[in-house]
């Protein structure tokens, strides 16, 4: 991990340093070509104020044309000689404008340049490139020629500077053998310092992995890293927590599993041993039906929870009464519900249409009718009530029953939890909540539950209409 560090950190500082170096040179690019127009310009407005004295100060020009020959021509040699001096070796060419926006001259300088149709303010320098890429300003400037105002154009051209990092040579070289060097001392003390903080976690990590749940972060001392750990912490707890309840879990149904085989494998023996009068075959073939029954029904809900879990796990939805088909579910357990002495009461809205799957739905209300059954002592009742609204329908189950501990309440549909609240009667296999609640997820719909230990529960379900 160091290594990583190491070497993740150096090239992103080398890149950086890397790319700001290039930018550096772009940039000085730029600047020296700024530098190079203030130049051109202020050559320019120089050139100009010698070409404004020397008509405010000379004989009458009588044409445009004179004044171009004069500013090209030897006549004005020493006037000229200062003005190139003042272009300090630059190109300069002249031109005016007609009346028609065209610009007249004989320099070469112009036809490089495109220009026709400008408007031209006096004095304000315009900055442009030539065709073959070299630096252009062009200040104009009115001069009176024949008692009419006549816009003379100055223009100065230089080749564009280019700054190229092989001109830079060996200082280039160091520069950038510098930053290699701070980059790669940098990264080394950074990832130092960062892989000995990220040890603790690195190290729970491992043990975690390698099934020691007990392994947690102590404090790292930096605050970014201390969220890390908590987090971590934090799961490692449940990872614990969920370890326990699945001990529990297969503990609870390797006891569901145990009481039935060791009934049936009793039985079996008595019966291998012929001893039994035809009286007792019956009751012993009535026992062993419930004990296989219930065997039945733990695998039943085993494979249905494992199935929950599974991406195969399909609906098969159509039009469904709930009211009706929940009724009808509450029905099938009037006779055992008799037996226990439990009053068994059910209220079901007509008319309560959805979409969703009746084996499914008749299920949750098995499930739900059961598990509450099972915690109501004799002389209890349970209520069973199903009412439609515009949004969803409604189960509502309620018990006179043992009710559920506060401490439960938060488990009551964990598959692995096994809570300090048992069943009143011994039947079942303890897993209807867990399978309401993955069916009930799995419609689109929501369960929840409400108890007073001591004073009996009341699950509701509501499934969208």
């Amino acid at each position: 991990m160091r290594r990583r560090l190491f070497w993740t950190i150096a090239g992103v500082a080398a890149a950086t340093g890397i790319l700001v170096l290039v930018a550096a040179v772009f940039a000085s690019q730029r600047a020296a070509v700024d530098a190079t127009y203030r130049e051109l310009e202020v050559s320019a407005n120089e050139a100009v104020t010698i070409i404004d004295e020397y008509v405010e100060n000379s004989r009458p020009i009588a044409a445009q044309a004179e004044l171009l020959g004069l500013l090209d021509g030897d006549e004005l040699a020493p006037l000229f000689g200062r003005i190139r001096r003042t272009a300090g070796g630059s190109e300069i060419g002249f031109a005016w404008v007609d009346p028609q926006g065209g610009v007249r001259t004989n320099a070469d300088i112009f036809s490089r340049l495109e220009i026709v149709g400008e408007t031209f303010t006096e004095r304000e320098t315009y900055e442009t490139n030539s065709t073959t890429g070299e630096l252009v300003v062009v200040t104009p400037t009115t001069v009176n020629i024949r008692n009419a105002d006549v816009t003379l154009l100055v223009a100065l051209a230089r080749e564009a500077p280019i700054v190229r990092l092989q001109d830079q040579g060996i200082g280039l070289l160091f520069l950038v053998a510098g930053i290699v060097l701070l980059a790669a001392t940098g990264a080394r003390i950074l990832s130092n310092q960062l892989a000995s903080r990220l040890e603790p976690l690195a190290s729970a990590s491992r043990r975690v992995a390698a099934g020691d749940v007990k392994a947690r972060v102590p404090r790292i001392g930096d605050p970014d890293l201390d969220a890390v750990g908590a987090a971590f912490n934090d799961m490692a707890s449940e990872l614990e927590a969920t370890a326990e309840r699945e001990r529990d879990f297969i503990l609870g149904v390797g006891h569901d599993l145990r009481t039935p085989l060791t009934t049936i494998g009793g039985y079996a023996e008595a019966l291998e041993t012929g001893e039994l009068g035809e009286e007792d075959l019956q009751r012993i073939g009535s026992i062993l039906g419930v004990q296989s029954r219930q065997l039945g029904r733990l695998i039943d809900d085993l494979s249905t929870l494992a199935r929950l879990e599974g991406a195969e796990f399909s609906l098969r939805k159509e039009s469904v009464d709930v009211g009706a088909h929940v009724a009808e579910v509450v029905e099938g357990f009037r006779r055992r519900a008799d037996e226990l002495g439990v009053e068994l009461g059910v209220e079901a809205e007509e008319g309560v249409v959805t979409e969703t799957d009746p084996d499914r739905l008749g299920q949750i209300a098995q499930n739900l009718v059961e598990n509450a059954l099972r915690h109501t002592p004799e002389a209890g009742s349970v209520e069973v009530t199903v009412a439609g609204g515009d949004e969803a329908a409604t189960i509502v189950v309620s018990d006179t029953g043992t009710g559920i501990a506060p401490s439960d309440m938060p488990h009551v549909f964990d598959r692995h939890y096994v809570g300090r609240q048992r069943s009143v009667h011994k039947e079942g296999t303890g897993l209807g909540l867990s399978i309401v609640k993955g069916l009930v997820d799995r419609m689109g719909g929501t369960v929840t539950v409400e108890s007073q230990p001591g004073r009996g529960t009341t699950i509701t379900v509501k499934l969208d209409r």
